[in-house]
């Protein structure tokens, strides 16, 4: 029989362990530490040529359409909605990628879609009318390019903290330098093998972007300190579970009786927890359960609401001069040949511009959203005064422009999100804004060639599409302080059950 002074003794033992072990899971946290370097290139450099790949096959369509015109003997109209369905398609299916980059992981979700786009093109090879390749190439290809680019985009900064934009903008160069790079590999392939054959090179050039993404190797939680805790932007609903105390640390003296119930009784509501635990976690409503895989909580932001908005109207415009302003520059007088290279121009500069603004959005003196503002604000007024451009040199000299313009958000959009709603929300604010974009896409251009043959000319759409940029810039300019104001009312929030105490 122990005696009371060994039981006390043991009770302070037991006391003195747990609150050592709490203490200790209370100062230290795991967290994700990027390299912010190192492999983080690695990473970096196969992102790009990821980008490249899909990007560079997606952009140089146009090439491909011709051609399919020609074989199957259609309609331009019906051809070219092959293009608006693998666009709108691989933009709305950026919430999907980034559930799950979220349940599985970002190489995971890369291979998938490497698997699909070599499906899509090969098989391809094998249609025998347009309505095929509306799904071999419209949902099977363009599933693939949204598996691929979401999860290569946002998983790059990942890997960075201090040079996360310059990663960022290296990987979206891939996107202008694709379509430097394919665009005369494609135009070789139609001379030398026809579309069937090329359609077949292509699926075994697209699959390399399996192997660069078995690249992304997920970054293991490190074991350090915890630091002040941040306000969040947003919370997430959870259940809760609550832990009985158990009657050893509650009593001052025990006895052995006591000591050998108060065991018994802590085993007992461990277990009974658990039990009603479970039995919350299966009465959990499955719409419950994909609010959390997909984050729906986040249409609950105000700030990411008007992130949307404002990308639902940038879309509208935004491809507009890239299909109409080689056709504008040959009504202008321009020759085919010359009026063709401006696009080139338009891709290069874009590349270049990618580079400089994840330069810029690195240092510390630069305001990300001022940067995004600016950008948007200067597309949306060139693309407005484009039909004022009536020589080869002052479009040689738009274009240069143009794509340094349009290359600001292609970068700044992913940091902003990170900066305004947290780097835990990107992945899944991301793909919600990308589905705005591939609404938008679906109807913006139709919506500028019905202009032109209303009119006869390319005037209207240009005015279209540029003053839908220039609402999208518009609508980004109250954003810090909506952010600013929204953040305030969180804190508000958990301090008011504080303060009631």
């Amino acid at each position: 029989m122990a005696s009371q002074d060994q039981i006390n003794s043991g009770n302070k033992d037991i006391g003195e362990l747990v609150a050592h072990e709490k203490e200790e899971d209370s100062s230290e946290e795991y967290v994700i530490i990027p390299p912010d370097g190192g492999y983080g290139w690695v990473i970096t450099a196969a992102s790009f040529l990821c980008v490249l790949i899909s990007d560079g096959i997606l952009f140089s369509f146009g090439l491909i359409l011709s051609e399919l015109e020609r074989v199957y003997d259609e309609p331009v109209a019906k051809v070219a909605w092959i293009f608006s369905i693998v666009n709108g398609i691989s933009l709305i299916s950026g919430p999907i990628a980034s559930a799950l980059s979220n349940r599985f992981s970002f190489r995971t979700v890369v291979l998938t879609g490497s698997m699909f786009g070599f499906i899509g093109l090969s098989t391809s090879a094998l249609a025998h009318s347009v309505d095929s390749l509306f799904f071999t190439l419209g949902v099977l290809f363009g599933v693939s390019i949204g598996l691929i680019f979401t999860p290569i985009v946002v998983g790059v900064g990942f890997y960075f903290d201090k040079r996360r934009a310059l990663a960022t903008g290296i990987t979206v160069c891939g996107s202008g330098a694709g379509t430097f790079v394919f665009a005369p590999i494609i135009y070789l392939l139609l001379e030398t093998y026809a579309v069937r054959g090329t359609f077949l090179i292509l699926s075994g050039i697209y699959l390399n972007c399996a192997v660069l993404g078995s690249l992304l190797v997920p970054l293991k939680p490190q074991r350090r300190k915890k630091l002040q805790e941040a306000v969040k932007l947003l919370e997430i609903d959870a259940v809760p579970i609550t832990i009985e105390k158990s009657p050893i640390f509650n009593e001052r003296k025990f006895d052995p009786k006591t000591l050998e119930q108060g065991l018994s009784n802590s085993v007992k509501s461990v277990k009974e927890t658990q039990t009603v635990s479970v039995a919350k976690e299966q009465k959990l409503s499955s719409w419950a359960y994909w609010s959390n895989i997909f984050k729906f909580s986040l249409f609950r932001s105000p700030t990411f609401v008007l992130i949307c908005m404002s990308s639902f109207f940038q879309s509208i415009g935004w491809f507009v001069p890239f299909v109409y302003l080689a056709a504008h520059a040959v009504e202008t007088g321009v020759p085919k040949e010359e009026a063709s290279f401006l696009l080139s121009i338009v891709g290069i500069c874009s590349m270049m511009g990618r580079l400089i603004n994840g330069w810029l959005s690195d240092h510390p003196k630069v305001s990300v959203l001022l940067l995004n503002n600016v950008g948007l604000t200067t597309s949306g007024l060139l693309i407005i005064l484009c039909p004022f451009f009536i020589s080869y040199e002052l479009l040689v000299f738009y274009s240069v422009i143009l794509g340094l313009a349009l290359s600001c958000t292609a970068v700044t959009r992913p940091i902003l999100l990170g900066e305004l709603l947290g780097l835990e929300n990107v992945n899944n604010a991301y793909g919600f804004m990308l589905v705005f974009y591939g609404v938008a896409t679906l109807f913006g251009t139709p919506m500028a060639g019905l202009l032109y043959d209303t009119l006869g000319d390319y005037h209207g759409a240009f005015y279209l599409a540029g003053s839908s940029v220039l609402l999208s810039a518009f609508m980004c300019y109250p954003l810090g302080r909506i952010n600013r104001w929204e953040k305030r009312r969180n804190v508000q929030k958990l301090k008011s059950p504080h303060s009631s105490e």
